[in-house]
């Protein structure tokens, strides 16, 4: 029985289809550095015996990119900081383990190194700010400036007036508004017409007796 690389999945489709398992075929075996890896199909055997390395260190790349495959994959010589005996290690020489309250020893390494909330503030503006906003770069609008202070050294403000609006001056006019006026008589007078009503008689009673039509007219006036 061999040793499979990858745990028996297949390279090609590790590389090829992003991280990807597929087991491979006992029948599309390769050996390559002395190591045997499992292939899916025929085509896949072909691509990996066409460039063996880039499939090996595609299958790196893509354990580097999702380190769950590290140890699904058994790749931890090629990740010594990952290996499980490699982190006991490191935890065994940096200190005893911790103990709880009952006075055993918990997992996990030495005790934490405390953690603590932080805060600094800085200053919005460091440096002051010191902006001259008339500031121009442009050689040819300090020329336009200058031909403007120019011209209006030319300028002068005119001003004119006529005899007859010498002596003229200002008026009102005030009216005032008409008052408001109404009129209402002293008999309040209207008309209601008269109103027809009908009435059936005999609706109840003896089943033999007859039914009857009363016409009566109501008039509000009266």
């Amino acid at each position: 029985q061999l040793s499979l690389e990858l745990e028996g999945f297949c390279p090609h489709t590790l590389v090829e289809r992003q991280g990807l398992l597929l087991p491979g075929s006992a029948e599309h075996i390769v050996r390559y550095r002395k190591r045997y890896y499992a292939c899916l199909d025929t085509d896949a055997l072909r691509a990996f015996q066409a460039d063996p390395s880039r499939y090996v260190q595609g299958a790196l790349s893509q354990a580097t990119r999702s380190p769950e495959l590290i140890h699904l994959l058994r790749l931890q010589e090629h990740f010594p900081g990952a290996s499980i005996s490699e982190v006991m290690r490191q935890a065994r020489a940096a200190g005893p383990l911790p103990v709880d309250e009952d006075g055993e020893q918990m997992p996990g390494g030495a005790l934490p190194k405390p953690m603590q909330d932080a805060q600094m503030q800085t200053v919005t503006h460091v440096v002051d700010k010191n902006i001259d906003y008339s500031y121009e770069y442009s050689e040819w609008a300090l020329r336009r400036r200058a031909l403007q202070l120019a011209n209006l050294r030319n300028k002068a403000t005119k001003g004119q007036q006529t005899v007859r609006s010498n002596f003229r001056k200002q008026a009102e006019t005030q009216v005032y508004p008409p008052r408001e006026s109404g009129t209402q008589t002293g008999v309040v007078a209207g008309t209601e017409a008269p109103r027809m009503v009908n009435y059936i008689k005999g609706l109840r009673g003896h089943p033999d007796s007859e039914m009857h039509i009363v016409n009566l007219t109501i008039d509000p006036g009266s």
